[in-house]
């Protein structure tokens, strides 16, 4: 196999886990205007169901609500504060993560390719060839002159 093969490969297959990745990791598309607002509230009786999953009898009033509203144009962020008006900031939900929460998948990654990296540096220094005592204070021993006559 020729040299330059190896390092091809490793970088084709580093590009295709990074393309895999990146097809998996994509934003997903929008939701619908009333899935949106639904998603944002949760049931007011389970106080921990999010209103787009949950099945109880008053999140299907409040779906149906929110659906003839948002028909009647009214915008998202007015149906959300009427519902946080009619039952305090409880009915909020707040299911995305935000702030550092965000950033640990990307900080883990750095850490294992500093790791990586480091352990690279590391394993390098122990194969390089050292040099002899004397070259350390800028001596260079004469091949010639240490032979011994014969």
């Amino acid at each position: 196999m020729r040299a330059w093969a190896a390092p091809l490969l490793v970088v084709l297959a580093a590009a295709a886990g990074g393309f895999a990745f990146a097809r998996l990791y994509q934003p997903p598309a929008a939701p619908p205007p009333q899935l949106a607002v639904e998603r944002r509230l949760l049931c007011p009786q389970c106080q921990e169901v999010r209103l787009d999953v949950c099945d109880r009898p008053i999140c299907t009033d409040m779906k149906a609500d929110i659906a003839h509203r948002l028909a009647a144009g009214e915008s998202p962020d007015t149906i959300v504060a009427s519902y946080r008006q009619a039952y305090g900031p409880t009915i909020l939900s707040a299911d995305q993560p935000a702030g550092p929460a965000a950033l640990l998948p990307w900080a883990a990654l750095a850490l294992g390719l500093l790791a990586l990296g480091a352990l690279a540096v590391r394993r390098r220094g122990r194969a390089l060839p050292r040099a002899p005592a004397g070259a350390a204070a800028g001596f260079e021993p004469d091949p010639v002159a240490s032979r011994s006559p014969r």
